[in-house]
């Protein structure tokens, strides 16, 4: 027997035997913890929000096509627009009336200053702004939800809503309400008069303007309210381009492909289509979303999305990646109504400045002056399968333009001005 030791393993070899023997084993050493001391933050004082939107062609506000947007089109030309919602809220309170001042860089061609003011009881209404709703009557009709890219719709579809079947009126309103707001989405506390001390926003009953130039630049923030803001755009951090629509044809299936160029910055995009018609004396409006799962668009396709809704919604398949360019609208969406609104949305993502920067050593304490929050997205839309010539025939009543089956649809005299208001009278 021959005994040879080895990194503190004494190898007793006996025969074909081996046994591991532990020389000198010391007792285990007990885990050390240590406990990390916690940063102390404090604030920020105040908060500054800049909504950024770009819109062209017949684009939907608070679900609803934009007048102004469907009387652009018609007079021809791109229809581009560029918006700003601007808020400032903070913790202090203003050193007599409440003044605030946004000054852009020259290239925004907006002037040396946009004011920030707010009076109770005047608000401005943001046409992409989220969460709008205007009065209503309670809904009535059908409505048909389809879902999904592709040649024809898969089986199941559409999802029927028989609104006059709910006899209740509050339930009536709530299945409406329920059906186009289920898509769950972070909870977003932007600046608002009755979160902070003092607020300011822009446009207001003061100051309203176009803003027809670029954001690059750096970016000033006065107030007798608020610490001053300082933040500088990037030029990946201006307004999304506009979506350039290359094509919307149906095909002899009643299909609809749309394609549209790459959106630059884009992280997610979902392409929406809604419709109305009359059906034996009842208004039925149809509604289709790019979602590969049921969701109502409309939850969605007014908001600005935070970087973890995108991925969520990204994952479940209710937005189509960044880099999509095309979708087909199923032949079934286009069978059910005389004419659609469709719209392509792009969400671009935020940027976010802080002041001052975190300090590295954790025993410093982290006291924030202001963050800023910079949120995108650009849509489009136009009449689904028609250029404008088409749809102003449409209104015109003229329908020798035929289905491409050769076969007349049987809801008539039903043009773009009859399609919109079906579709208000059942949208909440």
């Amino acid at each position: 027997m021959r005994i040879v030791k080895r990194l503190s393993v004494v190898c007793v070899v006996a025969g074909a035997g081996l046994v591991l023997v532990p020389v000198n084993a010391a007792t285990p050493k007990k885990a050390v913890t240590t406990t990390q001391a916690k940063q102390v933050v404090t604030g920020p004082v105040a908060e500054y929000w800049v909504d950024t939107a770009t819109t062209s062609g017949m684009t939907m506000g608070a679900g609803k096509p934009s007048m102004s947007s469907i009387m652009g089109m018609m007079g021809g030309g791109s229809n581009v627009h560029h918006s700003l919602y601007l808020r400032l809220g903070s913790t202090q309170a203003a050193s007599g009336e409440a003044t605030a001042d946004h000054l852009p860089p020259a290239g925004l061609s907006a002037g040396n200053d946009l004011p920030l003011y707010y009076q109770p009881g005047k608000p401005v209404k943001h046409d992409y702004a989220s969460g709008e709703t205007g009065d209503h009557e309670t809904p009535k009709g059908k409505i048909l939800i389809f879902w999904g890219c592709g040649q024809h719709a898969p089986a199941g579809q559409p999802l029927v809503i028989d609104l006059a079947k709910i006899t209740d009126p509050a339930q009536r309103q709530t299945m409406a309400l329920s059906m186009f707001k289920p898509v769950t989405l972070d909870t977003v506390r932007p600046p608002s008069p009755t979160t902070f001390k003092s607020y300011g926003e822009w446009p207001n009953s003061k100051s309203t303007k176009d803003v027809k130039g670029s954001l690059i630049g750096a970016h000033t923030v006065k107030g007798n309210y608020s610490p001053q803001i300082d933040f500088t755009l990037s030029q990946t951090q201006d307004f999304m381009d506009p979506i350039d629509v290359t094509g919307n044809t149906t095909d002899a299936s009643g299909a609809t492909r749309l394609t549209w160029t790459a959106i630059p910055g884009a992280k997610g995009v979902v392409a929406t289509a809604m419709g109305g018609g009359q059906e034996n004396g009842e208004t039925v409006v149809v509604m289709w979303t790019s979602a590969q799962i049921q969701t109502g668009w409309m939850g969605m396709a007014p908001d600005y999305l935070t970087a973890n809704d995108i991925d969520r919604l990204l994952g479940n398949k209710a937005l189509l990646p960044g880099d999509t360019t095309t979708c087909t609208v199923p032949a079934e969406v286009g069978k059910a109504v005389q004419g659609a609104i469709y719209g392509i949305t792009a969400y671009g993502g935020e940027a976010n400045f802080v002041y001052p920067p975190r300090p590295a050593d954790m025993k410093t304490p982290w006291n924030i002056q202001w963050e800023t929050k910079v949120r995108y997205r650009t849509a489009t839309g136009g009449m689904l399968g028609q250029d404008m010539a088409g749809m102003m025939g449409a209104n015109s009543g003229d329908d020798s333009a035929q289905p491409a089956d050769g076969k007349k649809k049987k809801k008539k005299g039903f043009g773009l001005g009859d399609m919109v208001k079906a579709g208000a009278g059942l949208i909440p």
